[in-house]
């Protein structure tokens, strides 16, 4: 009896060890996916398991788990946790992946100036994060059908013709969607270690994929206010059907004026576009995708320069909206440093810019002289930011500026600004005209003077990025 029971305990043991020891999956650390890519980045380090040891290759990764991987893919110090974001505190565990990450400007900002840890990472940012780090640049591209217009083309065609990405289901990438944990994995270790780059040729889809018909001509998100409403037409006139809120998604069906006809999945109304950051279909405009920083000088307790009845805070204040209305009508993202009578401090204005890695930095400033006699237009660079970019740029909007408001060219010049100096851009200060020049300070009160400034300013940008 004691034998038999010495037996079976035994075969227990045996069959409990033999159990244990069987892997789930020959030649994977992980339960639920078998890929050579996610296994040589879990030796090195890059990937690990959830606490149930699984590796969730299903799970969309947020963006600040894409700064997680991104800095330990590449190796980055992450000892620095400052960042300028609101929504990324010093404590928070991504911190210094993030500050990592846009510091290189391998991953940027949103217009509003939030980093977004928690938002999804999408297809398109996670290829050119790849593409801005590695530089690739490859022959044998896959031109998806729905990448060509977007913003992100340039890199993820990169990423196509040097074999990180290969052809997806439906010849289709969706960019806008965001990134599983195994299709960044597989990006990120075909970066890393050439021997799992795929062929660079487009090979036969598994199944069709039928696109939904779209009737939009572009969407957007909203920035820069934490609500915005929602009104039955373009004007507010009638109370608003409901509002949004900041990083709401919306499809944009039409545009009024400044006013955008939008629909989500509760409304379609109209919202203005001074609240939305918008990526349109199809778009001929040089400023089409374009981020572009406007900085109306001064404001709030600093009303600038003051002189026969002028203030300066609020003559550039009404031109700077003025342009962020043309700029927006030509597809371009604005990103003002104000939009009303308050005063952002010189480094707040520049951290915005730069957090949001803004294709140029135009100031926009009145003049003012001791002698009354003083008068004309002037415009600022740095050449110490950006020299070439910033001086053409300067010399756009000033040949613009002389154009249309037919003041004297007191030419481009070198300036010390701070605004110009420490942001990451192409970067200009435009002083339209003197206050204290009493025939063109009655200039300056008209409406006439505040639209052509915008037309100049407005006209100044596009001709420098054509």
């Amino acid at each position: 009896m004691i034998g038999n029971r010495l037996l079976v305990s035994v075969l227990i043991v045996v069959m409990l060890v033999t159990s244990l020891a069987a892997p789930v999956s020959a030649g994977s650390s992980f339960p639920d996916v078998d890929s050579e890519e996610v296994e040589k980045l879990y030796e090195d380090g890059i990937v690990t398991p959830y606490d149930d040891g699984r590796f969730r290759p299903d799970h969309h990764v947020t963006r600040a788990e894409g700064a997680v991987m991104l800095t330990r893919a590449l190796g980055f110090s992450t000892d620095n946790t400052w960042t300028s974001f609101p929504d990324v505190d010093r404590d928070f565990y991504a911190a210094g992946h993030i500050h990592a990450v846009v510091d290189r400007g391998i991953i940027t900002g949103y217009q509003d100036g939030t980093y977004k840890p928690g938002s999804p990472f999408l297809r398109g940012e996670a290829a050119a994060a790849l593409s801005r780090h590695f530089r690739f640049q490859g022959n044998d591209y896959i031109k998806f059908d729905d990448i060509e217009d977007h913003h992100f083309y340039s890199h993820i065609l990169s990423l196509t013709g040097s074999g990180i990405i290969d052809n997806q289901v439906g010849n289709i990438y969706r960019p806008d969607y965001s990134i599983t944990r195994l299709d960044f994995a597989k990006m990120l270790a075909r970066s890393l270690y050439p021997e799992f780059r795929v062929d660079g040729e487009a090979s036969e889809p598994e199944e069709e994929v039928e696109e939904p018909e779209v009737d939009a001509i572009g969407y957007g998100e909203v920035v820069n206010n934490a609500t915005l409403n929602v009104r039955p037409d373009a004007s507010t006139s009638q109370s608003p059907i409901g509002s949004l809120n900041r990083g709401d998604e919306v499809e944009v069906l039409d545009r009024t004026g400044n006013w955008a006809e939008i629909r989500t999945a509760e409304y379609e109304g109209f919202v203005s576009q001074s609240y939305l950051m918008v990526d349109y279909y199809d778009y001929e405009s040089s400023l089409y995708g374009k981020t572009i920083a406007v900085d109306p000088g001064h404001g709030g307790r600093d009303p600038g320069a003051i002189a026969n009845g002028l203030q300066e805070k609020e003559v550039v204040l009404d031109v700077g909206l003025r342009l962020e209305e043309e700029l927006r009508k030509a597809g371009a993202n604005v990103i003002m440093t104000r939009r009303s009578d308050w005063y952002p401090s010189l480094s707040d204005r520049v951290s915005r810019a730069n957090s949001v890695g803004a294709d140029i930095f135009v100031s926009i400033h009145t003049n003012a002289a001791g002698v009354e006699q003083a008068s004309g237009s002037e415009t600022f660079y740095n050449r110490n930011n950006s020299a070439g970019a910033s001086a053409n740029l300067a010399g756009e909007l000033q040949d613009k500026v002389i154009e249309n408001l037919d003041t004297v060219d007191r030419g481009i010049k070198e300036g010390n600004f701070y605004v110009v100096r420490e942001t990451n851009m192409p970067s200009a200060l435009a002083e339209l005209a003197f206050k204290t020049n009493d025939q063109e300070a009655e200039y300056m009160k008209t409406d006439e003077f505040r639209e052509k400034s915008a037309e100049a300013l407005f006209e100044g940008i596009d001709a420098y990025f054509r």
